[in-house]
């Protein structure tokens, strides 16, 4: 079997994180809790804002009056120049999560290229299962780009859509509904970070197009991973239960999809059942004529950065983040002066 230059230093690396699925969702609230003690440990391990950045929280309204919560990363002071606009989901499997998910990258992203991240939250499953997470996510979307001129100061220089996992899940969808319904200002940019976006189900493995169907063999190669394996991926989806002919749950459902779409920035795991899932996509995206950037981590599993974020393959993964984004954004970003911004700490 072909191994990765990098195994053993990788199985290095894996040896802390054990054998046991970390995720294990056999009790949803348990997981839930313990998601929400890291993000605040995370929270807490980043340190108080430096002076060139603000944040503070807000409700977005939904379609059914309720309203979910939103943290908005900012720079400190307006400027002159136009600042892109960024909206960044988190992920938790459909089941946790919450504001304090995404700050390393977003704090990391509005100091680098002088944005406004926006990271709404979204209600979860098993009490909300789909398609309220999506329905959601499509409001704030919607928030957001009516308020667009108030949260940049006027007109934003780009607008990117972005999110991790179920939150990358969230993007891919998004962005045919964004497209569909011509949403204004248009979507500039996607980064999408281990999109999920087919199950074991034979009735999604039928959404695959033939010519991919060879290329989806990720669920029965990775049969042992630290990070998210077949069983809690299983778990997770019972938990959200989406409908699998929905646009609403894969943009491989949608009408006409693939085309028209903005640059795309795709992140994927080599150790994660559901990395063949991202592969596919941008492999989709590219064949339809969509600008596609590709980053892959062989050997890692689902993560991998948040649980071992002192190793220097998650510290690349970071800087990596950046680089996608900059070239989302058209603009140039120095490597050392990224891996300053951009840190997932390690949590004390």
């Amino acid at each position: 079997m072909h191994r990765c230059p990098r195994w053993s230093l990788i199985t290095k690396v894996l040896q802390p994180l054990g054998t046991d699925d970390l995720c294990d969702a056999a009790d949803h609230l348990r997981a839930r809790r313990n998601a929400e003690e890291g993000e605040l440990a995370v929270l807490k391990a980043l340190g108080p804002l430096g002076p060139s950045l603000h944040e503070s929280e807000l409700s977005i309204p939904m379609r059914d009056g309720y309203q979910n919560k939103a943290r908005i990363t900012r720079p400190s002071s307006p400027s002159d120049v136009e600042c892109p606009l960024v909206i960044c989901f988190h992920g938790g499997g459909f089941i946790a999560g919450t504001i304090y998910n995404v700050a390393p990258y977003a704090r990391g992203i509005a100091k680098l290229f002088n944005a406004v991240v926006v990271a709404p939250t979204y209600r979860l499953a098993p009490e909300h299962p789909f398609p309220q997470g999506i329905n959601d996510a499509w409001d704030a979307v919607h928030w957001v780009a009516a308020n667009a001129s108030m949260l940049c100061s006027g007109s934003p220089g780009g607008f990117i859509l972005s999110g991790g996992s179920a939150g990358a899940n969230f993007v891919c969808v998004l962005a045919e509904l964004a497209k569909t319904a011509k949403l204004e200002p248009a979507l500039t940019g996607i980064w999408s970070c281990m999109p999920v976006l087919f199950t074991e189900d034979e009735e999604s493995r039928h959404t695959i197009p033939q010519k991919y169907k060879h290329l989806w063999f990720s669920h029965e190669q990775v049969v042992s991973t630290p990070v998210i394996n077949n069983e809690t991926a299983r778990k997770l989806c019972q938990y959200y239960n989406p409908d699998l002919k929905s646009a609403l749950w894969s943009p491989f459902n949608a009408n006409f999809p693939f085309q028209g779409l903005p640059p795309t920035f795709i992140q994927v795991c080599g150790k994660d059942v559901i990395r063949d899932d991202g592969l596919i996509y941008e492999k989709m995206l590219s064949d339809n004529g969509t600008k596609t950037r590709l980053n892959v981590y062989p050997g890692l599993p689902h993560c991998f950065w948040a649980f071992i974020p002192q190793y220097r393959v998650s510290k690349e993964f970071m800087v990596d983040v950046a680089l996608g984004f900059a070239w989302l954004l058209r603009k140039r970003v120095d490597p050392a002066e990224a891996a300053n911004a951009m840190i997932f700490p390690e949590p004390t």
